[in-house]
């Protein structure tokens, strides 16, 4: 442990001293702007309150990387842009093929695969908002501009935002012929090859392509197969279309489709001495906090290998601008989504057939979306709009259980959910006087969800082969007619900003965030099937400053908060005796909860060609009042003992860039990062085994520019920290867990035009 620490802190040092980069932007480059060429750093324009405006007016925590700053990284998907703000830990907890995204904010967040519970931080990409965990990890192609909205946005992006918003925005079709293609070889025999170009048609039509193919043998190896174990290829292509038929109005239109084939994610087995798996079939760890292989890295499973996972995604968004004059526009977004999913996944992570999973999945969403928007110098600005959503979610889930022989057991499950939404909201900016701005919101919104759940028969085969069954057990739950229920809730915000001078300000800041109901959609019993649980509600009580001084130089921005919830949303994974399974999914509400904390954020031009930036964060979440049935006994017992999964207390960033001229047009930099998630745990209950210590996560690159060519050498996770980005414990039974990715590195050639 000692050698880790030293480890980590050496290479965190080296780190800076070639001057780390994580939040380290191309737009603080000498030349970029008027701004960057006097010294400065140039103006953040962000979108977070549905208008474009000065980062540093927002009365809120906003953390913002720019269009030159996500140029100058390596960002794969929505995972690394977590360096970028305080408080926020996002993970691929690997549970099904395309990534499943944990994303937490402020600590609140979910990490479940099942498309049943709404995610509480919302992932917008586009303006439209993606309502399920899988798929929102969203490769990082051609973002333009990436916001991390931190505390709830219950009043301009509504339910299942109460830890916050990551806000993800694409660049415009332009019409002079511009692009830019990436080709990168990393370790793990990765290839990835990226392009994105725009040009124009006409003098009032645009079009911009873009594509991506990606193929990686993997960090994982199963030596039970004597093979990679986490083959995989992507695919993705993407077209948009720009039209302005007339100087008021704009319209885009935009389509997407990705396709993932993989291996079945490696999920590793991590079992006590106590636990069934280890006494009945020797899949024992060596010691708390180690995979049965004893080693992190090293699958023995006996699931399929054969890129048998696959996940697709289809994407189209209409966006229509009308300028009225006068400061005002009408804007209308409409935006479709839908994924198709098939894995078949090696629960009991060992070489033989204990607990497999075969589970189709198919989800559709629509969204429509109008808002009316002031913008202008004031006194008055505002937003006004009113929103739909409609949404379906099915999966037939099939459960494989088997004793290391016969007899095998197959358990099936159909479930079908939807959820009809609609709100109304708006929020305005008033001057009272002179640098003074009150800013009052508030939404309405209502949700209606259905649920039907279905047992097929159980059947008993005698045999590891489904073939000829010796027994049929009827199915425990069944459903003629889908359950319904129906939420309704006011989300307000109000704030108050005060201008201490030109480049300072202070402010005062109140908000309600609020994540509908639901019904669990993998229920063991009738009961879990039609009882819903309720809908959750997060106040936050804030106060921050934004400041930029020694001429433009520096900005140092900051803020504590209290956020007090109540009816907190608590997934489990528990064992329910009884069921064919043996074990139980299902939502419940914790009382009251508290969080509190304070956030820093840094971004200072030291010298010309040389930007340090850095985060810090300070999270204090507890339990407050939780009196539930956790171990489902049939007994509540009080609960409030737990610690908050993924709610470390420290989390921070340290990185900075250096650029210098070494010719005729020609510079070079190097840039690096060190980002530190501070110990947490991962499962509901505790679980000792599957907790997280201390990670330095350090991130560093050397590129060189010749005319627009560009030639990178890169490594992520240099210090080769280990931990599980998603653990499960069933209670008695068994352990597992997913590894955090290896070190890694690669070179990568970038040609723009």
């Amino acid at each position: 442990m000692i050698d880790r620490v030293k480890t980590a802190s050496l290479l965190a040092t080296a780190a800076m001293i070639i001057c780390p980069a994580s939040a380290a932007s191309a737009q603080e480059v000498a030349g970029e702007s008027s701004a960057a060429s006097s010294g400065g750093l140039e103006e953040i324009v962000v979108t977070a309150r549905k208008r474009e405006e000065s980062m540093q007016d927002v009365p809120a925590s906003i953390s913002a990387l720019s269009a030159g700053e996500l140029d100058r990284r390596f960002d794969s998907d929505v995972r690394d842009f977590a360096d970028s703000s305080p408080n926020i830990v996002i993970d691929d907890t690997q549970q099904g093929p395309g990534g499943v995204a944990a994303v937490y904010i402020r600590g609140i967040g979910v990490a479940d695969v099942e498309k049943s519970v709404d995610p509480a931080v919302g992932v917008v990409f586009d303006d439209v908002y993606i309502g399920q965990s899988s798929g929102s990890l969203l490769k990082a192609i051609d973002i333009d501009r990436v916001e991390v909205l931190r505390g709830p946005q219950g009043t301009l992006f509504g339910r299942n935002a109460t830890g916050g918003v990551i806000n993800l925005a694409r660049s415009r079709p332009t019409y002079d012929l511009t692009g830019k293609a990436r080709l990168t070889y990393g370790r793990f025999d990765t290839w990835k090859i990226e392009g994105v170009a725009s040009t124009g048609l006409s003098d009032n039509v645009a079009v911009k392509v873009s594509g991506a193919y990606e193929k990686s043998d993997g960090y994982i190896y199963n030596s039970f197969q004597d093979q990679p174990g986490q083959r995989s290829k992507f695919y993705a292509l993407a077209a948009a279309l720009l039209f302005e038929p007339t100087d008021n109005l704009d319209i885009q239109l935009s389509y997407d489709h990705q396709k993932t084939k993989q291996d079945p994610p490696q999920l590793l087995a991590v079992n006590r001495p106590t636990d069934l798996f280890c006494v009945a079939y020797a899949q024992c760890s060596p010691s708390p906090g180690v995979p049965t292989s004893g080693d992190r890295y090293v699958s023995v499973s006996d699931g399929r290998l054969e890129r048998n996972a696959t996940f697709k995604l289809d994407m189209a968004i209409a966006k229509a601008t009308y300028d009225l004059g006068s400061d005002m526009q009408v804007d209308y977004i409409l935006g479709w989504l839908k994924t198709d999913e098939e894995i078949n996944q090696d629960f009991d992570a060992g070489p033989q057939t204990l607990y497999h999973t075969d589970r189709p999945a198919r989800w559709r969403q629509t969204t429509n979306e109008l808002r009316l928007t002031k913008g202008g110098s004031g006194p008055l600005t505002f937003v006004l709009g009113a929103y739909l959503w409609d949404s379906r979610y099915t999966i037939n889930l099939k459960n494989y259980i088997g004793f290391a022989g016969p007899p095998l057991l197959t358990s099936a499950q159909d479930v079908t959910q939807t959820n009809k939404s609609w709100a109304i909201y708006g929020e305005a900016d008033y001057e009272i006087f002179d640098k003074l701005t009150l800013t009052v919101g508030a939404r309405y919104t209502k949700d209606k969800k259905s649920s039907i759940v279905n047992d097929l028969p159980v059947l008993i085969y005698g045999t590891t082969v489904e073939a000829n069954p010796i027994a049929t057990v009827p199915g425990s739950i069944v459903m003629a007619d889908p359950v319904k229920e129906s939420w309704k809730k006011f989300t307000p915000r109000v704030s108050l900003r005060y201008e201490l001078t030109d480049e300072a300000m202070v402010y005062a800041l109140w908000s309600r965030g609020y994540r509908g109901g639901g019904f669990n959609g993998r229920p063991a019993t009738l009961g879990a099937a039609t009882i819903p649980y309720d809908p959750e509600t997060l106040d936050n009580y804030e106060a921050g400053f934004k400041t930029e001084f020694a001429g433009g130089r520096v900005r140092l921005n900051g803020a504590a908060f209290l956020m007090k919830y109540k009816d907190m949303q608590q997934d489990l994974d528990v064992p329910a005796p009884g069921t064919s399974t043996g074990r139980e999914n299902r939502t419940i509400n914790a009382s009251s909860a508290e969080f509190k904390g304070v956030e820093l954020d840094l971004t200072a031009r030291l010298f010309d060609g040389f930007t340090l930036s850095g985060n810090m964060g300070y999270l204090d979440a507890k339990y407050k009042d939780f009196f539930g049935d956790i171990y489902s006994t049939g007994t509540p017992v009080d609960a409030s003992f737990l610690k908050i999964r993924r709610a470390p207390k420290w989390t921070w960033s340290l990185g900075g860039i250096y650029e210098a001229a070494i010719g005729n047009n020609a510079s070079a930099w190097i840039a690096g990062d060190v980002h530190y998630i501070g110990g947490h745990e991962i499962t509901f209950l505790n679980n000792p085994n599957l907790r997280n210590s201390g990670q330095y996560l350090v991130d560093a690159s050397i590129n060189a520019r010749f005319n627009q060519t560009t030639v990178s050498l890169f490594g992520k996770n240099l210090a080769n920290e280990k931990g599980w980005t998603i653990g499960y414990d069933v209670q008695g039974v068994w352990s597992y867990a997913a590894p955090r990715p290896r070190r890694t590195w690669g070179v990568a050639v970038t040609q723009a035009f």
